[in-house]
């Protein structure tokens, strides 16, 4: 009888063991783990392309990310959400020269991590200097005396009067310079409230494919500043790497695919702009196609462009200190 017992107690045992299992086992796969917020922040351009290809194939989803989406039309209130800790990610679309005169004058802010732009002489095209169809002027000599519009934020501005400059005009006595949301580009050169205006993609391609302005210089950041000219970038806050480094290292790890993607087929991904952007159908097949360089593939060419581009705003007395861009670009091997 107690053998017996013993077997029905080792069996009762061994039943209840397994059913402990189990629902160990369940209340281990049971409970979803929560997906960790993050604020992205982004202006409907071309630039921001990896992170509408990552919305639309739910890439920060499938690794445990939930994106708080922010779009702003103007690059300047962007680089303001992130010192106000209101944005904690741009991924591409961030412009790299207003993050930079941001972390120059608030050293430990940011960080970049990614660029995308274009290229002199290719394909890869930013920026394109915009007049009416017909318009006088046919070169940039002949924007004496005229009113220019730009994108908003020192950026720009800085751009601006640097070409200028170089073309023998000033800036500050020999045009008027607006800033310009980029909701209000096009229709402010179509309406003639500005001459001639200096834009971003896909704006450039879609007034040109309506037929409504023309370019008097393609790519006139690459020709006329530096080259690679990086229009956009992608960037983290200092404090959001610090406080969250592992879901850093996965955010960067979806835009090095993403980007990898999108540099092999720009084609395919290209009608996002018409959800995102605003982009007509009928204007999607000529956008242009820009670079985008993630942190694993920028060069010392790169580099030593967006260098050059600091080198600028510091002699435009636009930033208090001079600075080594490498201090400033953030790698997945750099975070901890």
């Amino acid at each position: 009888m107690r053998r017996r017992l013993n077997v029905f107690s080792m069996r009762r045992g061994g039943r209840l063991a397994f059913a402990l299992c189990v629902l160990g086992q369940a209340a281990w796969v049971g409970p979803a783990v929560a997906a960790e917020k993050v604020v992205m922040g982004w202006l409907p351009a071309t630039d921001a392309l990896p992170y509408f290809v990552a919305l639309e194939e739910k890439a920060f989803e499938k690794v445990g990310i939930e994106v708080v989406d922010r779009k702003f039309t103007s690059p300047t209130t962007l680089v303001d959400g992130f010192l106000s800790n209101q944005v904690e990610v741009g991924p591409y679309g961030t412009a790299p020269g207003i993050a930079l005169a941001a972390e120059a004058q608030n050293p430990g802010t940011l960080k970049l991590f990614g660029f995308s732009g274009g290229v002199a002489d290719t394909d890869y095209v930013n920026s394109s200097l915009l007049v009416k169809p017909d318009s006088p002027i046919k070169a940039i000599s002949d924007l004496k005396g005229k009113k220019i519009g730009h994108m908003p934020g020192i950026q720009w501005r800085t751009n601006t009067k640097y070409i200028l400059r170089n073309a023998g005009i000033d800036p500050d006595k020999d045009v008027v310079l607006a800033e310009l949301a980029l909701n209000v580009q096009l229709p402010a050169v179509i309406s003639g409230t500005v001459d001639a205006l200096i834009t971003i993609e896909p704006m450039g391609s879609m007034g040109i494919a309506s037929g409504d302005v023309r370019a008097v210089v393609t790519n006139v950041g690459a020709k006329y500043i530096t080259s690679p000219w990086f229009g956009g970038g992608a960037v983290m806050t200092t404090k959001f790497i610090k406080e969250r480094p592992e879901t850093a290292r996965k955010i960067m790890l979806v835009l090095r695919e993403i980007t990898d993607k999108i540099q092999a087929n720009f084609d395919q991904y290209r009608p996002l702009l018409a959800k995102y952007v605003g982009v007509p159908e009928a204007s999607l097949p000529v956008v242009r196609k820009l670079i985008f360089r993630n942190e694993r593939d920028v060069d010392e060419t790169d580099l030593r462009s967006e260098q050059n581009v600091i080198d600028m705003l510091y002699k435009e007395k636009v930033i208090p200190v001079h600075f080594e861009i490498k201090d400033k670009f953030v790698r997945l091997g750099d975070i901890k």
